[in-house]
């Protein structure tokens, strides 16, 4: 026996609202924050700064620097554990595509040289 096959209709405004749910969901999971890290915007709201003022503190005691359009830790300071690279996953707006971007986001560890460094107590050693 053959079952009946109904196929439901929808509008091309219920197809579109489907797909960005989809697709907003998706980008959620694969966005999620790891391990604890910070950005320098959660950071410096923690210490009632803003996150321009930071990172500019923090460039000008030598432990990022400016490069390729984001901010990087000095070499003196890689390999410390301070801060990870966390991927950024989004759809360009011009041609549709899947972009992928990193950038710098603060360990437990780096959170607590920071607060030091803001502190006074701490060295840039």
């Amino acid at each position: 026996m053959r079952r009946a096959v109904r196929h439901l209709l929808v509008t091309d405004d219920d197809v579109m609202t489907e797909a960005e749910r989809i697709v907003g969901n998706t980008l959620q999971r694969e966005n999620q924050g790891d391990n604890g890290c910070l950005t320098v915007t959660e950071i410096a709201r923690e210490l009632d700064m803003e996150a321009r003022d930071l990172n500019s503190f923090l460039r000008d005691m030598g432990i990022q620097r400016w490069k390729q359009g984001q901010y990087r830790l000095t070499p003196k300071y890689e390999g410390r554990g301070l801060t990870h690279d966390r991927l950024f996953i989004y759809y360009s707006t011009k041609d549709g595509k899947k972009k992928r971007q990193t950038y710098l986001v603060w360990t437990p560890k780096g959170l607590e040289f920071i607060r030091k460094l803001i502190k006074g107590k701490g060295t840039t050693d």
